[in-house]
Formats: C-alpha cells, structure tokens, sequence
C-alpha cells in the first residue's frame, strides 16, 4: 500500500475512534475540511508538522501513522540464525556468502 494511504487510514481510524467529524478535525488542524479528507483518502500528503499535530491531537506517537518496519540488523540476525542451524561448523567466511547469496537471490526474485 502507498505510504500517503497507509497514513491517511490512520488519520480516519484516529478520527473516526474519537468520535471526530472530519471538520471538528479540520478545526482544530486549522485548516478544511475538505483538506482532512485528501489527507484521509491519500490524495495530499501530510507535512511533518501536521503530524506532530495530529500525534497530540489523537494522543498516539508519530510511528503509530506509519506501517511496521523491522530494521536491518533484526532481519540479519534472523538470516544469521537460519544459517547457523544449516551447519555447527560454520566459518566466518562461510557464513558472509551465505548471507551474500541469500542477498542476491532476493534482488533476484524483485527483478533488481
């Protein structure tokens, strides 16, 4: 799902939790209706500051807009485990190439 969609759906969930018409929301972003509703449908993007806003409005943390994401060491770990369970005897070197293979198959599969 495109990223201004994901957090316009928020915004309504937000919203629509608190029991907030989309021009009591307008009000108090000072701004329209109108506006709220193409940042809801995902068709204007939201700046940073009507974020923060919206954070104290809904009292929820700027992260709860965006989608989950794991970072890169939690997705190694998890690649290192997988590894480590293939042989006991794993070397250093061995265990890059695996991690470099499982890269490339990767870009491989997304046409990169």
């Amino acid at each position: 799902m495109e990223l201004n969609k994901f957090v316009g759906n928020k915004i309504r969930q937000f919203r629509e939790n608190s029991r907030m018409s989309q021009g009591a929301l307008a009000t108090e972003l000072e701004t329209t209706r109108q506006t709220v509703s193409r940042y809801e449908n995902g068709e204007r993007k939201v700046s940073q500051d009507v974020l923060y806003q919206l954070a104290g409005i809904f009292n929820q943390p700027i992260d709860a807009f965006f989608p989950p994401r794991s970072s890169a060491n939690e997705k190694k770990e998890h690649l290192l485990t997988i590894a480590a369970h293939l042989d006991d005897d794993v070397t250093e070197e061995e265990m890059r190439d695996i991690l470099a293979y499982i890269d490339m198959k990767k870009r491989l599969h997304r046409g990169e």
